[in-house]
């Protein structure tokens, strides 16, 4: 699993920033429209890695083999539409920053 980051989008328009003095090109900011679809993406991508990695859990626990072999596949076809998602993220401007595996003792969170 990644980290997406989107940092701006085809289409921007010009930020208004107060305090941002001349010298150098105004700095752009994505559409709402383009914010929107962006988001739209990020949710897509996320509903599919997520749906994968429980469909996978489940079919560890199966005691069938041939319900797991399904639910591997369709685990398989949610991660390829998430790919499929995440190279049109790639394509309008964002960023995946590869995650940390967790540590020796399991999560960070909270410590």
């Amino acid at each position: 699993m990644a980290t997406v980051t989107v940092h701006g989008a085809v289409g921007s328009s010009p930020s208004r920033l107060p305090g941002a003095r001349g010298g150098g090109p105004v700095p752009l900011r994505p559409s709402f429209e383009s914010r929107r679809e962006l988001l739209d993406l990020l949710r897509r991508y996320a509903l599919y890695a997520e749906t994968a990695r429980v469909l996978d859990e489940r079919a560890g626990r199966c005691t069938s083999p041939h319900l797991a072999a399904v639910l591997r596949e369709r685990a398989a076809a949610r991660r390829r539409a998430a790919e499929r998602v995440l190279a049109e993220l790639l394509r309008e401007g964002a960023t995946v920053v590869p995650r940390r595996p967790p540590g020796p003792g399991g999560s960070a969170r909270g410590r």
